[in-house]
């Protein structure tokens, strides 16, 4: 509880970062000049923007095979943006594990996959007065996860009213653009809540009592006091922790809910469209459908309901086995023989029809196996190898292992692309 801590770090068990630093994982680095975060928030947004242009614009945009821009470009994103958010989760989850540094830094960029904005630009660089925590990050994705489908509902009543009385559009046409309209609504908050979903699940599932960690002075464990493990600068059981508590409670109806109603959508209105299904409003099953699209329309008929899948398989990686147990080989073991047999599963199946993504998928997938060994690896204490036994160039060959597995992912996209170029179309010759 009072031990000297190491240059950046302070609190309980030193795991809290001092002013003037921000913690990856369970790393505190020194906070960036603010010229550097200005400017890399203006890259973020950049980065963003070079996404959402083809994406809004790509409909009418087909290729040979008849998919439009927009499901190429979501199709593809969602697998890298899968990737990341597990690699990412694992890290955070396991983070007791002795991870290499420059793996640490490429999660922390793919922070911004997974609109964590408070670790994109950490606020609390900005000014030392400005203390950001667990209950600050809750706040922050409570209040997306709400105010999403709100904002939706609100903008899309307002353009129906612009279209009544502003424009004065035909009847005919006013129909037309409303339902346009409400297909971009249900694609843009499915699409928020798909990216927001397993860090949101993290920190609600973090917050809950099962997270907290006890620490006692004494051997008689007569002083004692309990943290949450990913946030030792929040005690648990005192008045502002059972204040807070009460929304990751309710918040788990969002854990819960948001797969449910995502597979109920998908059966109600695009399966059981497809396969005849009575009692349907072909109206809302056209919009629904649409606004959905990004979430089946790379698998096959047979496999339309996958991506629910991909959600629970991502939110048991990164928030529920940190709940199970301790900082113990099991919980990491455990996560490794799931990512495999998830990865034997997908294999299998052969859910999704395009080749390159079935690959791209794949090829993650067996990342994500390889991290979660290697995790296991790098928990044996050094202690515990024999002094004849060289280290540094172990460590020098995992870490260039680990750089080199998850940026193979993201290298299959832009070769991809750069391939897809005409104007660079040689290459393909190379």
């Amino acid at each position: 509880m009072n031990a000297e801590c190491a240059t950046g770090y302070k609190g309980p068990l030193c795991a809290v970062c001092k002013k003037g630093f921000y913690k990856i994982i369970s790393s505190c680095q020194k906070c960036p000049s603010l010229p550097w975060l200005i400017g890399q928030i203006t890259i973020v947004l950049v980065a963003i923007a070079m996404v959402a242009i083809p994406v809004a614009l790509g409909k009418r945009i087909k290729d040979r095979n008849g998919r439009s821009l927009t499901d190429i470009v979501l199709a593809r994103l969602k697998i890298v943006i899968g990737f990341y958010q597990v690699t990412s989760g694992t890290l955070e989850s396991f983070s007791y594990v002795k991870w290499p540094s420059a793996l640490m830094q490429l999660v922390k960029y793919a922070k911004i996959l997974q609109l964590n904005l408070l670790q994109i630009a950490p606020v609390h660089c900005f000014s030392n007065g400005i203390n950001v925590n667990s209950y600050t990050t809750l706040t922050l994705f409570t209040t997306i996860v709400v105010l999403t489908p709100v904002l939706a509902i609100l903008i899309y009543r307002l353009n129906k009213f612009c279209q009544r009385k502003v424009y004065h559009l035909h009847p005919k046409e006013s129909v037309y653009k409303s339902q346009s309209f409400k297909e971009k609504c249900y694609r843009v908050v499915f699409l928020v809540l798909f990216l927001v979903y397993p860090a949101a699940c993290t920190i609600i599932l973090q917050m809950l009592p099962p997270a907290c960690h006890k620490i006692c002075v004494d051997t008689k464990q007569e002083s004692c006091q309990s943290f949450l493990r990913s946030d030792y600068s929040v005690e648990c059981y005192t008045s502002t922790y059972k204040k807070y508590v009460m929304v990751p409670y309710l918040m788990t109806a969002f854990v819960t809910g948001f797969p449910a109603l995502t597979l109920f959508l998908l059966w109600k209105y695009q399966h059981n469209a497809k396969t005849g299904g009575t009692n349907i409003d072909e109206e809302a099953s056209n919009e629904i459908s649409a606004g959905l699209s990004f979430l089946y329309e790379n698998y096959s008929d047979n496999c339309w309901f996958w991506e629910v899948l991909e959600l629970l398989r991502k939110v048991i990686l990164t928030s529920v086995l940190i709940l199970i147990g301790g900082e113990s080989r099991t919980n990491l073991g455990t996560a490794a023989i799931i990512s495999g047999l998830y990865a034997v599963l997908f294999a299998y199946y052969q859910p999704i029809s395009d080749r390159f993504e079935h690959w791209l998928q794949l090829i993650s997938l067996m990342a994500t196996c390889a991290n979660m060994n290697v995790g296991i690896l790098l928990m044996i204490p050094d202690q515990e190898i024999s002094s004849g036994i060289g280290t540094q160039g172990d460590s020098t060959a995992i870490t260039a292992l680990l750089l080199m597995v998850n940026t193979f992912v993201t290298g299959m996209i832009v070769g991809k692309v750069i391939l897809q170029i005409p104007s660079l179309a040689f290459l393909k010759h190379l």
